[in-house]
């Protein structure tokens, strides 16, 4: 790689998201001093939930989120320490007091039972981890199709006690006491080939029950009494709560918009193999606005090159596969926006900068910025015992740049991580913006994943969506119903 002479490097400042009455860098301190984003807004104040599982389970659940109503201390200090509650501060209660300005709603009605005897003949029967996942996650499935048909619910609960998440996870022994190392799918072994299938319970449940248009929510019920190897009570509450608000149709925080005027889109591109690893697919991830509005689109199968073993899309698909995305986000959205802004985890091929510019073009869009953002095996080195600071910018070249989005954070006192830090390379193979405001934008938008609080996250919110919208996709059929939010990957 051909590195200039000089290099410059900056700092930046680690950005403001938008909450209902005013701004602030931590999506936690944001929530309890201002209110969500959507606060004055049309916006769910009452979530209206169903659960599933056990009736052990759903006990324990219902208990914790009863004590959930009211404040959670924050993580203490360890003797000698100081306790710090910039990283780790208490959980508000979710209540219409204050918080999140919205309570949970159920009673035993929306309460569906999973028996013992259930679990224990499909676990008799089923050798094969596979087939025990599908046959578990169908009575999750009758359940919630119950719920969906016969309840009004916003989000569905799907409780598992540790012996259903031993059974959905662990082989079985063999019968020589010899631990079964794979485990196969839908043929014999006496046929001619065995192909061995990725098995996960919550990527397939996800993606079977997105036919009953109801997001779920996978919850173990041993957040209700954490071990020391979890997180604190007060974390596991804010990370829990924050994921079940923008299900139920909530905006928690939004990023700040220099330009009320215009609107930008981001878009995430990631590949996936199928569950046998025998195709690869595309999936684009959530093209979204400011505020995390936004549809998903699955792409077309992608054919590999054996000169070239990294998927690309031919122009054709690129074309379509934006085209597509575009035109659901402008419905959805109701809205044109002035800049697009694609984040991908490889190169662009020529093939791929010609196809999305053309589909941009269609529809109007003034400026495109096609950036891959990867990791990258260069280090920086800073004095004293912490990392460099999160927002450390460095750019090699006009088109790559160096980019801490972990680090030592001023704002926690501390650097929250176990292991070095590794920076992201952000190469830009097109670009209208400048490229200081595209490594401003990747670093705010490490902080637009709802599913967790502490805003010191790796990849943009795009790269992230992308990576989970695949891994759930790969289970969904031809024929399966596919649904367009991001609350439904989750």
């Amino acid at each position: 790689m051909l590195i200039r002479s000089k290099m410059r490097i900056r700092y930046i400042e680690e950005p403001s998201l938008k909450f209902g009455l005013n701004q602030h860098i931590c999506p936690k301190a944001g929530i309890v001093e201002y209110q969500p984003f959507d606060f004055n807004s049309v916006r769910p104040d009452k979530i209206i939930v169903g659960m599933v599982g056990k009736s052990e389970g759903i006990q324990k659940i219902c208990a914790w989120l009863t004590e959930c109503e009211v404040k959670i201390d924050g993580k203490p200090a360890k003797k000698g320490k100081k306790q710090n509650l910039s990283l780790f501060p208490p959980f508000p209660g979710f209540n219409r007091s204050g918080g999140f300005m919205c309570q949970l709603s159920y009673d035993d009605t929306f309460l569906r039972t999973i028996n013992n005897s259930e679990i224990e003949d499909i676990n008799k029967r089923c050798e094969l981890l596979d087939n025990r996942i599908k046959e578990i996650a169908e009575l999750y499935l009758n359940e919630i199709k119950y719920l969906t048909k016969n309840k009004k619910v916003d989000v569905i609960f799907c409780v598992l006690t540790e012996d259903i998440t031993n059974s959905i996870t662990m082989p079985v022994i063999a019968k020589d006491d010899e631990p079964e190392t794979t485990a196969y799918a839908g043929k014999d072994d006496t046929e001619e080939e065995n192909i061995e299938l990725e098995q996960n319970f919550r990527r397939y449940i996800k993606a079977k029950a997105m036919q009953f248009q109801v997001p779920i929510q996978i919850v173990k019920d041993r957040i209700a009494n954490p071990s020391g190897d979890m997180q604190d009570p007060a974390t596991i509450a804010w990370n829990f709560f924050t994921a079940l608000y923008y299900k139920a149709g909530g905006t928690p925080w939004a990023l700040v918009r220099k330009d009320m005027a215009e609107t930008t889109c981001y878009a995430g591109i990631s590949f996936y193999r199928s569950r046998d690893r025998q195709s690869i697919q595309t999936s684009i991830a959530q093209i979204f606005n400011e505020m995390g509005k936004g549809i998903i689109l699955r792409g077309e199968e992608v054919e590999m090159s054996k000169f070239d073993r990294t998927p690309h899309l031919s122009d054709i698909q690129a074309y379509n596969l934006l085209r597509m995305s575009l035109k659901e986000y402008i419905e959805a959205i109701r809205q044109t926006p002035r800049r697009l802004v694609i984040h991908k985890t490889s190169n662009y091929s020529e093939a791929e900068l010609y196809g999305f510019k053309q589909a941009a073009k269609e529809f109007h869009i003034q400026q495109v910025d096609l950036v891959t953002v990867m990791d990258s095996d260069i280090r920086l080195y800073r004095e004293y015992q912490y990392p460099p600071l999160r927002g450390t910018h460095l750019e090699l070249t006009y088109k790559q740049h160096l980019l801490y989005t972990r680090g030592a954070v001023p704002y926690f006192e501390t650097y929250p991580g176990m292991y070095i830090p590794r920076p992201l390379q952000i190469r830009l193979f097109s670009y209208d913006e400048s490229p200081d405001v595209i490594c401003d934008e990747i670093v705010a938008l490490t902080k637009m994943n709802w599913n967790n609080t502490q805003f010191d996250r790796k990849y943009p919110i795009t790269i992230e969506c992308a990576q989970n919208v695949g891994d759930i996709l790969k289970y969904l059929e031809a024929e399966d119903k596919m649904q367009l939010k991001y609350a439904f990957y989750m």
